[in-house]
């Protein structure tokens, strides 16, 4: 190719293609642009939108598109602002704050689309809303990977018939408070904030700034035009971010990977950022009382239930004090359990039988919704269950008398009565008939334990 024959278009795309620092470049116009209109509350923030608007420019190389949302308690927070700048740096952009369903399909499925949303809010908060809008949330939660259809019932002449269409496309959204779990789990969701009387940006006026976002758009649409494919790659990423996290940020980490610079580091960083900041924000209730009784076992193996009730409502900040204007009690506690196959048992403490809970019954639901608490250095009953030793409190009521020597009491609740005498290899312990269940378990433990 000789470049002295090419037209002034081919000598950019040419430039473009043989510049290994354009995408460096371009994104940073993008990221400082915005800067100057929006008050992200971090870089982070910053960062996602600037590649998140770089990838709606070439979707034809991604399996999947996260919808990005602008989510705040308040009012004049920023987050229409922060789809308007989207719109004049998106191709085919779509600003509206009621696109019936019957519209919005029909746009997505013409492709080239980057659909808006702007007062999202209003579709949810009540039965009433969400019925009415059964639909527009389908295309939005389904819309976000490739091949998903939607289907429409049209006349033909006397016929009715099934009409099958596209629903993928690139998706912004901006409203109050919170969205549903399905479409939070295909978003990065960013909090915007009320701007402080010290945070200062730039007056936003469409006809004054749309010249300088045109120039941007157009580099935006030339470097990625000038993409390799990228359908076939697989981005690294950084630990943490797995499952729908991972689809959701493949398109702007491979992104960032085409851009090179310091990009492939500030993407990955952001990406953890949201990640694990969406697993706490996300915690649904369920996950959240089985944190909380976690902590409430600390390293006890068993509790009755009136005390683990009475650990839990006395937690900081408890949730579970006023729950419809009463305290979490043992029904409530046992239905909320219920889904995680977790019941509870007789419990024997100090010769007392109750109602309560083993930790044990606790440990696969810990182990597969909780964090793992060993970077911690804390010590639960989990873990020690896990690790197959005896916690203090099985040390000392459930004794074992390893010397041989019978105590006078039960080796294993630790009251007197009517005892009878058990061995087990080189151990003997006095027991009542109904603690000897407990206590060959405990021999079995202390024995996995000491091999």
């Amino acid at each position: 190719m000789n470049p002295e024959t090419l037209t002034n278009a081919e000598l950019d795309r040419f430039a473009a293609d043989h510049d290994a620092a354009t995408g460096d470049r371009v994104l940073r116009q993008v990221f400082g642009f915005l800067g100057r209109y929006v008050r992200y509350p971090t870089e982070h923030a910053q960062t996602a939108h600037a590649l998140w608007i770089a990838h709606s420019h070439c979707m034809q190389h991604w399996h999947t598109t996260p919808r990005i949302a602008f989510m705040s308690e308040e009012k004049e927070s920023g987050k229409t602002r922060a789809l308007e700048v989207t719109e004049i740096l998106t191709p085919g952009s779509l600003l509206s704050f009621n696109l019936s369903p019957a519209a919005l399909v029909r746009k997505v499925a013409e492709g080239g689309h980057t659909i808006l949303f702007d007062e999202i809010d209003a579709l949810f908060g009540n039965s009433k809303r969400e019925e009415g809008n059964l639909d527009v949330r389908s295309i939005l939660n389904s819309g976000y990977k490739r091949g998903a259809k939607a289907y429409r019932c049209i006349t033909i002449g006397k016929r009715i018939e099934v009409e099958e269409l596209d629903s993928f496309a690139p998706v912004a959204l901006a409203g109050l408070k919170d969205l549903p779990d399905t479409l939070a789990s295909r978003a990065i969701i960013i909090r915007m904030r009320r701007r402080a009387p010290d945070e200062v940006v730039e007056q936003f006026r469409t006809r004054m700034v749309q010249p300088i976002a045109t120039g941007i758009f157009d580099k935006i649409a030339l470097w990625t035009s000038s993409l390799p494919d990228l359908s076939r790659e697989t981005a690294q990423m950084p630990p943490g971010v797995t499952d729908r996290a991972a689809e959701c940020w493949e398109p702007l980490l491979l992104i960032a990977d085409a851009a090179g610079g310091n990009w492939p580091e500030l993407a990955r960083k952001a990406a953890s950022y949201f990640v694990q900041g969406g697993k706490a924000e996300a915690t649904s209730p369920g996950v959240e009382l089985l944190e909380h009784i976690r902590d409430a076992f600390g390293t006890d193996v068993r509790l009755w239930t009136e005390t683990l009730l009475q650990r839990l409502h006395d937690r900081p900040e408890s949730p579970w004090r006023i729950i419809f204007g009463r305290p979490l009690d043992d029904r409530g506690l046992a239905k909320r359990l219920k889904g995680y196959g977790i019941k509870s048992c007789d419990v024997k403490i100090e010769g007392t039988n109750k109602k309560g809970y083993q930790a044990e019954t606790f440990a696969d639901a810990w182990n597969r919704y909780l964090p793992d608490l060993s970077a911690t250095g804390a010590t639960t009953a989990t873990e020690l269950i896990n690790q197959n030793k005896p916690v203090a409190e099985v040390a000392l009521v459930a004794h074992v008398c390893a010397s041989g020597a019978l105590s006078q009491e039960c080796c294993s609740c630790g009251e007197s009565g009517d005892l009878v005498e058990v061995t087990r290899g080189a151990t003997s312990a006095k027991l009542h008939r109904e603690c000897l269940a407990d206590w060959e378990a405990n021999i079995d433990v202390r024995a996995g334990a000491a091999a």
